[in-house]
């Protein structure tokens, strides 16, 4: 046997333990591409609900073959990308509704201040600028608040001197009795006639409704004590009777014991008015609507049965023309 063969036997039987004993790689290198192609396939997926297509193998080749993990990272990098890209899309989506909603925002504010300037100006008595007089949209909305600003500095001024001319019977009116009630009335024009009408007409507007709330609470006290709270049509009866009486209080019977008339910073004048009236009076007229109502008249001896219709004829004796 040559030097040459007994080297290699021997070489044989120290290297064939090793080669037992270390298991074959190939299952592992197996196990590594199929992870491999599994990472592929989630990447393309993840890319394609992007509403992208994947690179494909030809796109992406390195020294004329395939690299697997070449591949992987280029499908990375794509997929980072893509993301990237979807993310700045949606930023600007944002950025531009945000930018939008807040435009809506400052016009809807800027059209609601407009309105409201406008409001208070014609509240205060005068005329608000014309649009088209300022110009640019920034400006009117300036020149209205200035026009604003310089109308309540002079209704402040106005207001601190109506208040050192009002009276003071007009601050604190007379404390009416049973037997006779007070009511106050002021009116501005710039006519001095035609304040002093407006401020009596408001006084007797006032008297009205205040002497209609007397006569209503009277009515209730003395139908229930007839015992003819159940009958609707009866009381429609009373009722209309007591609106007749009201409706000639603004006629006649009342009597202007105060007035005072004060011009007003701006033009025009105020007027203060305090009325007197007899509740006596209409306590009496009351009475003689009830009794000459044919549609209460076979009822009308209930009514004078009760002590609110007795209270009612008392009162109505002590009014002296």
């Amino acid at each position: 046997m040559s030097f040459r063969k007994k080297i290699n036997i021997l070489t044989l039987i120290f290297a064939l333990p090793l080669l037992v004993a270390c298991p074959s790689t190939m299952p592992l290198n197996k196990s590594q591409k199929e992870v491999k192609e599994e990472l592929i396939v989630e990447i393309k997926n993840q890319i394609e609900d992007l509403g992208e297509t994947p690179l494909s193998e030809e796109e992406v080749k390195y020294k004329g073959k395939i690299d697997k993990d070449k591949y992987v990272v280029a499908l990375r990098n794509q997929l980072k990308d893509l993301k990237s890209e979807k993310d700045t899309k949606k930023q600007k989506t944002e950025n531009e509704a945000k930018a939008k909603l807040d435009n809506e925002k400052k016009e809807k504010n800027r059209k609601e201040a407009i309105q409201k300037y406008k409001s208070e100006i014609i509240i205060m008595g005068e005329t608000p600028l014309l649009e088209f007089e300022i110009g640019s949209e920034d400006k009117y909305l300036v020149a209205l608040k200035k026009q604003y600003e310089e109308a309540q500095k002079v209704k402040k001024e106005e207001e601190k001197k109506i208040r050192e001319a009002i009276p003071d019977w007009f601050q604190e009116i007379p404390v009416g009795t049973e037997s006779v009630m007070y009511v106050r009335g002021t009116a501005v024009s710039q006519d001095l006639q035609f304040s002093e009408d407006k401020a009596v007409n408001a006084a007797v507007f006032a008297l009205a409704k205040k002497m209609g709330n007397k006569l209503s609470a009277k009515n209730k006290i003395m139908i229930k004590e007839a015992g003819l709270g159940e009958d609707p049509q009866f009381k429609s009866n009373i009722e209309r009777a007591q609106k007749i009486v009201i409706k000639n209080i603004s006629i006649t019977g009342y009597k202007i014991i105060k007035t005072k008339m004060a011009p007003r910073a701006n033009g025009g004048y105020r007027t203060y008015i305090l009325v007197e009236y007899p509740i006596s009076l209409a306590y009496k007229n009351y009475l003689e609507e009830i009794n000459k109502e044919p549609q209460i008249a076979s009822k009308l001896a209930n009514l004078k049965n009760t002590q609110a219709y007795k209270d009612l004829v008392e009162a109505a004796n002590t009014y002296t023309p």
